[in-house]
């Protein structure tokens, strides 16, 4: 089973080409979504607390993804340590699920945003990188998760440069044009990394 580090900047259309590698036949995991369910961890909550000296937690244990999302994409220093914390343990878990799914699928594709700022894409065979233009990603941002265009500036601006994600793919799916044009492409490239590599 080969593994494919699925990665690009915020709204650039790693979930459109996830999907069609998905729809080929590829194990697919979110790294969001992965966080999401080791975040609701009692432990977790904690070091998290600890680290921000605040909790985004309620009563009922839900965390307020969109204060914590605010204080990490306006807080350098806090978004560095709630990586420090997250990070290590969502990469552990996803290598689990490669070691269970081992045979089953031609191609584990993880999807996430922060393979290459933390070291993790030197893990995977195959790094595939999403690209799109700053400002259609800025008004996707706007138009699909309601924020300013100060907090879409700030999450845009808080993420590696695309040209040094690019620099470290093995290919690169451009996304400038209609969805169709985006999943066309990723087919194509399915075929060639999970079907022919």
């Amino acid at each position: 089973m080969r593994t494919v580090c699925l990665t690009g900047g915020i709204a650039s259309g790693k979930s459109i080409v996830a999907a069609v590698f998905h729809t080929q036949g590829a194990r697919v995991v979110r790294a969001d979504d992965v966080a999401r369910e080791l975040m609701a961890s009692p432990d977790l909550r904690a070091a998290l607390a600890e680290a921000l000296q605040e909790d985004f937690y309620s009563s009922d244990g839900e965390l307020d993804r969109a204060a914590l999302g605010t204080r990490l994409f306006g807080d350098d220093e806090a978004r560095r340590a709630v990586n420090a914390l997250v990070h290590p343990r969502v990469y552990a878990e996803i290598e689990r699920i490669a070691r269970a799914g081992e045979g089953r699928y031609p191609c584990l594709v993880v999807e996430t945003a922060l393979a290459v700022e933390t070291g993790y894409a030197d893990r995977f065979e195959v790094v595939i990188v999403v690209t799109a233009p700053r400002d259609e990603r800025r008004r996707r941002l706007i138009e699909i998760t309601g924020l300013s265009p100060a907090e879409a500036d700030a999450r845009l601006d808080a993420q590696l440069a695309q040209e040094v994600l690019v620099a470290r793919a093995d290919h690169v799916i451009d996304n400038s044009g209609s969805v169709a044009e985006l999943e066309r492409r990723a087919a194509r490239l399915y075929s060639e990394v999970c079907e022919h590599g």
